[in-house]
C-alpha cells in the first residue's frame, strides 16, 4: 500500500504543471501588477482602482515612483514590440465592442510623434520635480504634475509662460508670436518675441497644435450639439443628462487634410456623429479651456492627438474586431466608459465626425469601428453631469 502512496504522489509532482492554470498576468492592474483589473458594467479597466488610476497620472506621490516607472517601462515597450493586428486581436483578454482597454500594434499614422517632439523642444533638467522639497519623480516638464507646476509660478520659483501667465515657461520657441488663440491674462502681447518661453501646452498651440474653445450656451453651436446629444441619449426614454458646456476642438490643418483626403477615397461617402469617451485625469473643463499632457488622461489624449494616439500612448482600442477605433451613436452607450479619478462635477465626452463608405452597415445600438484615425475627426467635448 505504502509503495502504491508512493507512486501516485510521484505521478502527481511530475504532472502537476498540466492542471497548474498559467498566471493571469493579463487581467492584472497594469500599473501595480498585484490586484484584478477592475470591471464595471461589463467592461475591464486598465487599473484595479481609483489609487492606482492616480497613481498613474502626473499627480502621484512620491511613493508611487516605482509604480510609475513601471508604466514608463511598458510605455517603451509597447512602442518597441508592437504586435502584429491579428496576435493583438487573439490575444486579447475581452472580444467585446467596448473601447476602454486598448492594445499596441503598429501604425504609420505622421501624428504619433508630436508628443515626442514636444518633449525635445522643451527643457527637463531633472529626474525630481523641480517645486522646492517635493522630491516627487519628474512626469510633467520639470515638475510632478501641472499643480506644482503652477504654484512653483505663483511663489516666483518659476518663469511664466509668456502666454497664459500660469504654467513655467519651460519650452524655448524663439520668434513665435505669443498672442497665439486664447485670451492672456498677464499681458502678453501680439507680435513676435525673440526667446519666448512658452508653457508645453501653449507651445503646441503655438506650433499649429490642437486647440479647444468653449462655446457660449446661447450660441447655436452649443444648441445644435446639445440636441443631437439628447435625441440620440432618449432613444429609449430614460433620464437625460445635463449638458453644462461645450468645447469645440480646432484641429490641425493636417488633421483636416488628411480627413477630407479621406473622404475622396470613399466611393459614396457617408458622414455620421458619433461619441466617444475615456478615463479623465485633469481638471478638464474646470480651470479653462486647456487641454492637460498627461499621457494617462483619456480624453485629452484623443482630443490631441485627432485619435492618433490613446492613453498612455497606445495607438489604437482593441474591441470585437480588432484593433483600430471605436464609437457609439447613442452617447449612453459610450457613457459607460466616462470614468474619472478627479473631483470634477462633469462626465466628459468626445463628440466625433466619422467618414464611412455607404454600403458600411450602422448599427445604432452597437459601437462603429474604423480602423483609421483619418476617418473620424474630434468635433466637440461635452461636459455633462447626470
Amino acid at each position: 500500500m505504502a509503495s502504491i502512496v508512493r507512486n501516485v504522489v510521484n505521478w502527481s509532482s511530475q504532472h502537476s504543471h498540466v492542471r497548474q492554470p498559467p498566471g493571469p498576468q493579463q487581467n492584472m492592474c497594469e500599473v501595480c501588477g498585484k490586484n484584478p483589473k477592475f470591471v464595471e458594467k461589463g467592461h475591464k479597466h486598465p487599473y484595479c482602482g481609483r489609487t492606482c488610476a492616480a497613481a498613474s497620472s502626473a499627480t502621484a506621490k512620491p511613493s508611487s515612483g516605482p509604480l510609475l516607472a513601471s508604466v514608463k517601462r511598458r510605455v517603451a515597450a509597447a512602442s518597441t514590440t508592437s504586435p502584429s493586428p491579428q496576435s493583438s486581436s487573439s490575444n486579447s483578454p475581452s472580444s467585446g465592442s467596448g473601447y476602454g482597454s486598448t492594445t499596441s500594434v503598429s501604425s504609420s499614422s505622421t501624428g504619433k510623434t508630436a508628443s515626442a517632439k514636444t518633449a525635445q523642444s522643451c527643457q527637463m533638467p531633472s529626474s525630481d520635480c523641480a517645486f522646492p522639497g517635493c522630491g516627487y519623480e519628474v512626469e510633467y516638464f520639470g515638475y510632478c504634475g501641472p499643480d506644482h507646476a503652477m504654484e512653483a509660478v505663483k511663489l516666483g520659483h518659476a518663469e511664466a509662460c509668456d502666454v497664459c501667465r500660469e504654467q513655467p515657461g519651460v519650452c524655448a520657441s524663439p520668434g513665435v508670436n505669443s498672442g497665439i488663440g486664447f485670451g492672456t491674462r498677464g499681458g502678453a502681447g501680439g507680435g513676435k518675441n525673440k526667446g519666448t518661453k512658452l508653457c508645453p501646452g501653449c507651445e503646441r498651440v503655438a506650433k499649429g497644435g490642437t486647440q479647444i474653445k468653449e462655446i457660449a450656451s446661447r450660441d447655436g453651436k452649443f444648441q445644435q450639439v446639445r440636441k443631437q446629444f439628447i435625441k440620440e441619449w432618449n432613444v429609449r426614454q430614460e433620464s437625460l443628462p445635463a449638458v453644462d458646456k461645450v468645447y469645440q476642438i480646432i484641429p490641425p490643418r493636417e488633421q483636416l487634410s488628411r480627413y477630407q483626403s479621406y473622404r475622396r477615397t470613399l466611393k459614396n461617402p457617408h458622414e455620421i456623429r458619433t461619441y466617444h469617451a475615456s478615463l479623465v485625469i485633469c481638471d478638464l473643463g474646470t480651470k479653462g479651456p486647456f487641454l492637460c499632457e498627461r499621457k494617462g488622461c483619456g480624453v485629452c489624449t484623443v482630443a490631441r492627438s485627432s485619435f492618433n494616439q490613446f492613453a498612455f500612448e497606445e495607438p489604437f482600442n482593441q474591441g470585437r474586431f480588432g484593433p483600430g477605433i471605436y464609437t457609439y451613436i447613442n452617447p449612453k452607450l459610450a457613457d459607460k466608459y466616462a470614468t474619472t479619478v478627479t473631483t470634477s462635477p462633469y462626465r466628459v465626452i468626445v463628440v466625433c465626425d466619422v467618414l464611412l463608405d455607404g454600403q458600411q452597415e450602422v448599427p445604432a445600438d452597437e459601437s462603429i469601428f474604423v480602423q483609421s484615425s483619418d476617418a473620424i475627426n474630434a468635433a466637440y467635448v461635452i461636459m455633462y453631469s447626470m
